[in-house]
């Protein structure tokens, strides 16, 4: 009797083995959801070329091994038969989807609230500046874009005066009577808002690459 039981035991053993395999086959075959600004040409795109353009260059966000990867024409590209750091062919879509992956998939559960939080502003009514409960400073890339945080490429957008060389803030709005602004932040929040404006994004293309006072740290 005692050699059936054990036959049994480890035959139970095998079966809990087996089946814990496929268990973790099944969960790592799943896509893992991630609350955020959802994915569109429309709303992605003018963010993913500003990014591209402003902290994709080889040298930077455009190099493997960094934490946040920037995918497109003026850096790193996913097909390796394309030409880097050349736009002679276009960012591709799977590019974009690319950064924006890697953009979201950063600080997930900080995206997830911020997400949460900066669509019940603007809900309630608010786009830019952000609404009380909007805070995307939450977020590390926002912070070393504005230069809270230490930043290899030193601070890219100036939300604070006095704005250091390289960045500059203009009027809000299409008569220039709102409050002096970034437009590069204005393209940022207002995307993780949900309600991407598109002029400021393309606006931001003509701001200077380099700003003179680069950190220490990336």
């Amino acid at each position: 009797m005692r050699s059936v039981h054990l036959l049994f035991t480890a035959l139970g053993a095998a079966l809990a083995a087996v089946a814990s395999v496929l268990a973790c086959s099944v969960a790592q075959s799943q896509q893992i959801g991630i609350d955020a600004p959802p994915y569109s040409d429309e709303g992605f795109g003018p963010v993913g070329d500003y990014l591209d353009s402003r902290c994709g260059s080889l040298d930077c966000h455009g190099q493997t091994g960094r934490n946040l990867l920037i995918y497109g024409c003026q850096g790193l590209r996913l097909d390796p038969d394309a030409s880097p750091a050349s736009c002679i062919e276009p960012t591709t879509e799977a590019e974009y989807e690319a950064t924006y992956r890697s953009l979201v998939g950063l600080e997930p559960l900080v995206m997830a609230t911020v997400d949460s939080e900066c669509a019940a502003d603007v809900d309630a009514g608010w786009t830019y500046p952000p609404g009380p409960a909007c805070h995307p400073e939450l977020l590390t890339f926002i912070r070393k874009a504005r230069g809270t945080e230490a930043h290899k490429g030193g601070q890219l957008i100036c939300v604070n005066p006095p704005c250091p060389p390289g960045t500059m803030q203009v009027p809000l709005g299409a008569d220039g009577g709102g409050p002096l602004v970034d437009l590069q932040d204005v393209c940022l929040v207002t995307w993780l808002e949900g309600a991407t404006d598109t002029n400021a994004c393309v606006t931001s293309l003509t701001y200077p690459i380099f700003p003179t006072d680069a950190g220490a740290s990336e």
